[in-house]
C-alpha cells in the first residue's frame, strides 16, 4: 500500500466544486475509456457518490486547515 498527499490546490478546488455537477463528472469519467470494463449505471452512481463524499471530505479539510491523503492498493 502506498500513501500519497493530494495537493492543497486539488483539495481546495474539490471543496469548492459545484456538487450538482459531480454526477456529470462521474458520467464523463465512466465514458473516458480508462476502465478495464465499461462502467454500468450502478457503477456510475457509485462513482458520483464517491466524488460527492470526497468533495465533502475536502470541504471539511479546508475548514480545519488539514491536508488530504490517498492510500493506493495495487
Amino acid at each position: 500500500m502506498v500513501s500519497v498527499a493530494l495537493t492543497d490546490v486539488f483539495r481546495d478546488r474539490l471543496a469548492a466544486f459545484d456538487r450538482e455537477l459531480l454526477k456529470d463528472v462521474a458520467q464523463s469519467w465512466a465514458a473516458s475509456g480508462d476502465f478495464y470494463e465499461t462502467p454500468d449505471a450502478e457503477d456510475i452512481e457509485d462513482m458520483g457518490d464517491l466524488l460527492h463524499n470526497l468533495a465533502e471530505l475536502a470541504k471539511r479539510a479546508v475548514a480545519r486547515g488539514q491536508r488530504l491523503y490517498c492510500w493506493m492498493c495495487p
